[in-house]
């Protein structure tokens, strides 16, 4: 389970059709937003994690912004984990209902570093961290980053961890360059008033010193936010190709949703359907797995 930020959402989809199609999940590992689905997913919260990101809307992933400027990251990260730890209570990997490993990236080595083990939290937490964007995690005397750097679609681990059939679900493959912010629409209509009046001061202020610490030198100059999460995007992807020549999975699943930028978490729905529409694409390569199998 790949990385790629609110894109992550479209896991659940995909794990929901593979179910439908009765296709027995036995190893989950994960990169990323892809170790918070496949961490709920491996305890049986997947029902619970998915209720809960499709209730949420514009201003509510706007709330769970905790700003940083001095943590090594724009965003600290705790309100949302806080509620995670709501969504899944377990704590250790010995909760798992079924073998699942994470990727995070060693900021000191350089190394990936595979979690099977210990604190499930935590190596959820650190998995996520995306460079620049989320703080990173203290470890053992080292800082962790997000996975996504050293092994976005974690074929490898999967393999480790004992599984002779592996389907990789890639998120990245149609990430489009230079976006145009992090959260690439406005509020929906519907959204009460009360809700918006309570929390534009803070959007507002919050784009303003976005403004100025990114300011364009030119009019069509990127921003330092666009420029990173792009940057990012490309060495991602660069070293997701090279690595799966090397040790490509049995089945590739690459869920459409280019609409969706990197903060859009409030658009649960069009990528779940995306992770849906994926397998039912993919099902005739899918089945005889099935088959072979039993």
């Amino acid at each position: 389970m790949g990385s790629g930020a609110a894109r992550g959402w479209s896991h659940i989809g995909v794990i929901n059709a593979l179910q439908r199609a009765g296709i027995q999940i036995d190893v989950v590992a994960g990169c990323s937003i892809g170790s918070l689905v496949g961490a709920a997913y491996a305890c049986g919260k997947l029902g619970e994690l998915e209720q809960w990101v499709r209730s949420f809307s514009y201003w509510d992933v706007l709330k769970l912004m905790d700003l940083s400027w001095r943590r090594g990251g724009l965003l600290r990260g705790e309100r949302v984990f806080n509620h995670f730890r709501q969504v899944l209570p377990a704590t250790r990997f010995t909760d798992c209902q079924m073998k699942f490993g994470a990727v995070a990236t060693n900021l000191s080595t350089g190394r990936e570093l595979w979690f099977t083990e210990g604190d499930l939290h935590l190596a959820v937490r650190a998995s996520c961290s995306i460079p620049g964007l989320m703080s990173p995690i203290a470890w053992n005397g080292y800082w962790l980053v997000d996975g996504g750097v050293v092994n976005p679609v974690p074929v490898s681990l999967a393999r480790a961890m004992g599984a002779d059939i592996v389907i990789a679900v890639d998120l990245q493959h149609d990430a489009h360059l230079m976006q145009q912010d992090l959260l690439s629409i406005s509020p929906v209509e519907g959204d009460s008033e009360g809700e918006k009046a309570s929390t534009l001061r803070w959007h507002e202020r919050l784009r303003d010193r976005l403004a100025k610490m990114t300011a364009k030198k030119a009019v069509a100059a990127p921003t330092a936010l666009e420029i990173m999460t792009t940057s990012i995007q490309v060495l991602e992807n660069r070293l997701k190709r090279n690595r799966m020549a090397g040790d490509p999975p049995d089945i590739l699943l690459q869920p459409l949703c280019p609409q969706i930028s990197t903060l859009d978490f409030h658009r649960a729905e069009s990528a779940i359907a995306a992770g849906q529409l994926a397998v039912e694409k993919k099902i005739d390569e899918l089945l005889p797995l099935v088959r072979l199998i039993a």
